[in-house]
C-alpha cells in the first residue's frame, strides 16, 4: 500500500509505504513503519529520524487525514490533523489532498492550528476553489471538535494498535 499526499494543484508531496490495516467507509488506516516502510518527499530528502510507527487515518468521506506518530518504543509523539479533501482509494494506493491547515496534537492533547499564513498564500497561488478552502475550514473544526471530545481517532485506538504492533499480534486480530 502507498500512501500519496497531494497538493491542490496536483503535485505529489510525498509517497509513503505502509500496511492497510483498518477499513471502513469513513476512514481507511494505515501502518507506517519506519523499520520497513519507505517514505519519499517530493521536494527534500526523507528526513533521518530515529524512526518510529506512524497510524494515518485517512478520512474517506469527510475533509480531514490524521497522522499519530510513536517512537520506537511505543511512546506518543505527536499527531498531526490535515485539512484535506477526502481521501480516494485506488487499487494498492490511497491519495488525499492536503488544504495546508493543520492541526497539531502533542502529549496530554495540547493542540494548535497552524499555517494559516500557508493556507492563505496557496489559497491564492494554487487557486483554490471555494468548495476547498470550505473544506480547508470545516476540516480544522472538525479536527478540533474530535481532540477536544476525544472522539475516533483520539478515542485511544491508535494506542491499541500500537500494542498490537509491539506485541508481534497480527493486526485486526
Amino acid at each position: 500500500m502507498v500512501v500519496r499526499k497531494l497538493k491542490f494543484d496536483g503535485s505529489v508531496r510525498y509517497e509513503w509505504d505502509g500496511d492497510l490495516v483498518k477499513e471502513s467507509a469513513a476512514w481507511a488506516v494505515v501502518l507506517h513503519d519506519s523499520r520497513r516502510h519507505r517514505k519519499r518527499q517530493s521536494d527534500s530528502p526523507a528526513p533521518d529520524d530515529e524512526g518510529g510507527f506512524g497510524f494515518h487515518y485517512l478520512g474517506m468521506d469527510g475533509p480531514v487525514t490524521v497522522l499519530f506518530w510513536f517512537d520506537l518504543r511505543g511512546r506518543f509523539v505527536d499527531a498531526k490533523c490535515d485539512a484535506a479533501l477526502p481521501a480516494t482509494a485506488d487499487g494498492d494506493r490511497i491519495d488525499f489532498v492536503d488544504l495546508d491547515l493543520d492541526v497539531v496534537v502533542l502529549p496530554g492533547f495540547t493542540h494548535y492550528v497552524r499555517d494559516q499564513e500557508v493556507f492563505a498564500e496557496r489559497s491564492v497561488s494554487m487557486a483554490y476553489s471555494e468548495e476547498a478552502k470550505h473544506a480547508a475550514h470545516f476540516g480544522i473544526l472538525h479536527a478540533l471538535r474530535m481532540v477536544r471530545r476525544r472522539q475516533f481517532p483520539f478515542d485511544g485506538d491508535p494506542d491499541r494498535l500500537l500494542r498490537e504492533v509491539l506485541s508481534g499480534t497480527p493486526l485486526g486480530e
